[in-house]
């Protein structure tokens, strides 16, 4: 029975150092698991800052997408007013030129012989007033001479 229970003892001490071993095992796999645990916690803050940044970037993408919507739909409107007036000037054009068609075929002959009555008479007062000028030009000349002297 002595014999047994040494047996008991001298298992139980072998399972003992087994136990210890395995809880060494356990605390150096426990320290190495914190430190991922740790590592991991770190990298889901940063994650998380990522995460924050992303979503401050695309708040600011939207705002500027909703600012380029509303900026097209402003250069959409210009767009359109400026097809209107231009068909409007358009259709002005072509009735000035249906009325200098007219003007042209109307009065073709009556235009000349008053372009050349206005060339004459643009002339006429062309000289004349050369005239006075240069009689006024010499008065002048006269006058300071006589300042002169």
């Amino acid at each position: 029975m002595e014999k047994q229970i040494l047996e008991i003892l001298l298992d139980l001490q072998g399972e003992m150092k087994e136990v210890r071993s395995d809880m060494k095992e356990f605390r150096s796999e426990l320290q190495k698991t914190q430190a991922d645990v740790g590592t991991i916690r770190s990298d889901l803050k940063e994650t998380q800052d990522d995460v924050r940044t992303i979503r401050s970037d695309l708040k600011e993408t939207q705002d500027d997408v909703r600012i380029i919507r509303s900026d097209l739909k402003t250069t959409q409107d210009d767009v359109r007013i400026i097809r209107s007036d231009l068909k409007t000037t358009q259709n002005d054009v072509k009735e000035i030129k249906g009325t200098v068609n007219r003007i042209e075929a109307s009065q073709n002959e009556d235009v000349i012989p008053l372009l050349k009555v206005t060339k004459q008479n643009t002339e006429s007062e062309f000289h004349y007033l050369n005239t006075r000028l240069t009689d006024i030009d010499k008065r002048v000349f006269n006058l300071e001479n006589r300042v002169e002297r």
